[in-house]
């Protein structure tokens, strides 16, 4: 397989898993009366990871893809945010969870852009 074919496979799982985590294994609080941030910025989770799996990826969508991984870390730390209390879940494993994976589709965003940009190799 080649480079690029690895990273294209490599930002659908990341949207994947962006899409997902909040949901699942980095679940934010329950909701009650009144949704606290967190449930927000599950929901914006959400929308980010459909978007990020929704096409095949090229130069232009690559180059969008790490911005939506620049999104993705900005929702729980200055956009939306999550709950205030240290202790609470989605403080705990919801937000590093989220940046993480942020940070993984940015860079490989990046990379799987320079690649579709660089001039094909002549034979």
């Amino acid at each position: 397989m080649n480079k690029k074919l690895y990273a294209g496979i490599s930002q659908i799982v990341l949207g994947i898993l962006i899409a997902i985590a909040p949901q699942t294994f980095a679940h934010v609080c329950a909701v009650k009366e009144t949704p606290m941030a967190c449930h927000y910025t599950a929901q914006a989770a959400l929308g980010i990871g459909i978007v990020i799996v929704s096409d095949q990826t090229r130069a232009g969508l690559d180059l969008a893809n790490a911005v939506l991984g620049v999104l993705t870390i900005a929702v729980p730390t200055v956009l939306i945010g999550v709950c205030k209390g240290a202790m609470m879940r989605c403080h705990m494993v919801t937000l590093p969870t989220l940046i993480v994976l942020g940070v993984l589709l940015a860079v490989l965003a990046a990379i799987a852009a320079y690649l579709d940009l660089k001039p094909a190799k002549r034979a």
